[in-house]
């Protein structure tokens, strides 16, 4: 079954609001089978919305639709799909009645005129209560494509999704499906593909997707099957003992995890500890220790010494090695290394200095420059990469990078 995901508004469009409704509905479609093939965002605009939901519905056999079902005069999600599927709007006093009910037990004694505009249904649809708010869903049992139309706001879409999923949508799904996740590091998107194309390319099911972060890439693996959850398991760990072989080098987990906890866990188990001298990163290898619950046990905590004053005083890093070898460099992320390990009597000293830009680039030193060193009782090790100029990218790519330098300390212990 191939389903298609429409979430409207034009706040959609803007770059601070994100549509979380269509994570929630994927995850729950994969677990019976059923794969999201398309996701879309549009603006309240009648003729845009429809024609996105003419084309949409010719191609899915399951089109789910979140947004524009309120009241005012930019909810045009009804119109639009009848508009698409050439059909009328019906206006039923029943709903008129219970959104009245709902204003009610808010103490509210008037319903807004405005309001009776949610009582129009596209003809033959079946109408799903909200129990929270005033936005009736509608259900449309077409046997060309099921269409489901659901409020916005999450807190009432959720409820009312998870209700028709189980009653009409699960049913309709003959596939069985597994996933799994493979994650490295110390490795660029386009060396992992390089590396594994020509494994992945020769597999329909299982389907591959590479996602990539400065540091990290995530290789996620969707079997499925019409006979049983053990042949689609079967097909992707076929696949994936193929891609982890090729890529053993690189391998961090194929648990679900986030990267700080793979090391956070590691660390406890062998009871080592950590301690951080953060200079471009400002406390963000820090932060995203102490998101894992448990590193009080290993982590002893750091310094974020943005200034060569601060790197000298609080680190021990020579005048003389910042004056000849600057604030960026491979000597003065050794000493920051060693500094913080010697202040806080860890097992293990990271550090972290760069040029996070957009300014602040020298000759011979680019913006995204970023030194990172591992320092511990017998072993110096460190390494540099140059990552795009963006500040974020640089950040994360140098927090990932220098858990990296961890990892590869562990894995050589």
């Amino acid at each position: 079954m191939r389903a298609i995901f429409i979430a409207v508004g034009s706040e959609l469009l803007d770059r601070d609001r994100i549509d979380t409704n269509s994570l929630y509905v994927a995850k729950k479609l994969r677990e019976k089978g059923i794969l999201i093939d398309m996701k879309i965002s549009v603006c309240d605009n009648l003729e845009n919305l429809s024609w996105i939901v003419k084309n949409a519905y010719k191609r899915a056999q399951l089109l789910i639709i979140t947004g524009g079902l309120g009241p005012t005069e930019d909810d045009l999600t009804r119109e639009s799909v009848a508009n698409a599927l050439k059909k009328d709007l019906l206006f039923k006093e029943s709903i008129v009645d219970e959104i009245r009910e709902t204003f009610l037990k808010r103490g509210i004694r008037r319903m807004p005129e405005i309001n009776k505009r949610q009582a129009f249904v596209i003809e033959g649809a079946e109408v799903l209560t909200n129990n929270i708010g005033t936005a009736p869903g509608l259900y449309i049992d077409d046997e060309i494509c099921k269409v489901l139309l659901l409020p916005g706001p999450p807190i009432e879409m959720i409820p009312m999704f998870d209700k028709v999923f189980e009653e009409k949508i699960a049913p309709l799904s003959n596939f069985f499906i597994y996933t799994k996740s493979l994650k490295f590091s110390g490795i660029t998107e386009s060396e992992t593909d390089s590396k594994i194309a020509e494994i992945y390319a020769k597999y329909k099911n299982p389907r591959t997707t590479i996602l990539a972060a400065p540091g990290l890439i995530e290789v996620h693996l969707i079997g499925r099957s019409k006979k049983s959850i053990d042949e689609a398991q079967t097909l992707t760990d076929e696949l994936a003992e193929k891609i982890k072989e090729r890529m053993k080098d690189y391998i961090l987990t194929e648990k679900d995890i986030s990267f700080e906890e793979l090391i956070v866990n590691e660390l406890r188990s062998r009871q080592i500890t950590l301690s951080v001298a953060e200079s471009c990163t400002g406390g963000a290898f820090g932060n995203r220790i102490t998101n894992i619950p448990g590193s009080s046990e290993i982590f002893l905590g750091g310094i974020i010494a943005y200034s060569n004053e601060l790197k000298a005083k609080m680190l021990e890093v020579k005048e003389e090695t910042l004056k000849k070898y600057g604030a960026v460099s491979k000597e003065t992320a050794k000493e920051m290394a060693q500094g913080i390990r010697k202040k806080s009597g860890s097992d293990i000293g990271i550090s972290i200095t760069g040029i996070a830009g957009p300014g602040g680039a020298t000759k011979g030193k680019p913006v995204g420059l970023v030194f990172m060193h591992l320092n511990s009782e017998k072993e110096d090790r460190g390494i540099y990469k140059i990552f795009p100029n963006n500040r974020n990218i640089v950040k994360t790519g140098a927090v990932n990078y220098s858990l990296n330098l961890i990892k590869k300390y562990l894995d050589d212990k």
